[in-house]
Parts: structure tokens; C-alpha cells; sequence
């Protein structure tokens, strides 16, 4: 598939693809991480500038130092895997781990108030149980078109 990228076309298939939108989610999804985690740490650490912040900027920010670290963790560790241009699998793997980890945070945070110190608000609950379970889906769709195992199986019918 890495040759498809050679030409026009084999681009467009290529984003077409299952797979393909999956890797572009990755990288929205990784590199929003990285930005919201790090403008929360500076926001923190520089209360004059969110002082004249539109409210809605700085709500996005998490007042949370564990929690911008948390995604940064995520940001840096899945920016440093889709730079290095590592195989399809590799991505599958992130993609799959991120959105169980996101997929259970969710569900925690709605269970539990501030797990692990996070201090997870509705919004962030709504945030992990909308990316990853979307992730999940990729993945799954992803896997499907590559014609690899994938996490539901389907019974094949006998006519």
C-alpha cells in the first residue's frame, strides 16, 4: 500500500480507504493531544495569559497538570510512531490501545469522581467516550478492508 502513495491516485484510494481515514484520525487526534496538553501546562504555569483568554479557549485547557500530562504522554508517543512512518500494524496496534485506554477512561469517569486525580468533568468523559470508542471503530473497519483478523468476527454463511 506505501507504494499507492507514489501517485495521485493511489493517494486518493489510500484515503479512501479504512485505513487509510484511520491514520488521518491518528494524527488529528495525537497532535490535538500534544497542543491541548501543552497549552494547558503553560496556560497553568502563565495565568496572565488565560486571564484575557476567551472562555471557550480556556475551558479546552485542563486545569489539571495530570491530566495535560496524560496527553501529552499520548500526543508525543503517537506523533513519535506516525513520523517514523512505521507499518500499518504498528498503527493498528496505537490506534487499538489508544482507544481501549480512552474507551475505559470514559466509562471510569462517569463511575468514579476524579480517577487517578484526573478530575474528569462531563466534558472530558463526553471527549474519551467519543474518541475512543471512534478509534475502536476504525480499527475494526481498518482491519476488515486490510482482510486482518479483526476484533469482531463474523460467522460466514454455509448456502
Amino acid at each position: 500500500m506505501e507504494e499507492q502513495l507514489n501517485d495521485a491516485e493511489g493517494r486518493q484510494h489510500w484515503l479512501g480507504s479504512a485505513g487509510g481515514v484511520l491514520h488521518l484520525y491518528l494524527w488529528l487526534v495525537m497532535g490535538g493531544l500534544l497542543l491541548q496538553g501543552i497549552g494547558s501546562l503553560v496556560l497553568r504555569a502563565q495565568r496572565s495569559l488565560a486571564a484575557p483568554s476567551p472562555t471557550a479557549v480556556s475551558n479546552f485547557f485542563s486545569d489539571n497538570p495530570p491530566h495535560a500530562w496524560v496527553h501529552i504522554a499520548w500526543g508525543t508517543t503517537g506523533l513519535v510512531i506516525l513520523i517514523a512512518r512505521r507499518p500499518a500494524h504498528v498503527r493498528w496496534w496505537l490506534a487499538l490501545i489508544f482507544g481501549v485506554f480512552y474507551t475505559l477512561l470514559g466509562f471510569l469517569g462517569v463511575a468514579v469522581h476524579n480517577p487517578f486525580g484526573l478530575a474528569l468533568g462531563l466534558v472530558e468523559n463526553a471527549f474519551h467516550l467519543l474518541v475512543g470508542p471512534s478509534m475502536l471503530l476504525l480499527v475494526v473497519l481498518a482491519r476488515r478492508d486490510a482482510g486482518g483478523p479483526t476484533l469482531v468476527h463474523a460467522t460466514p454463511r454455509v448456502s
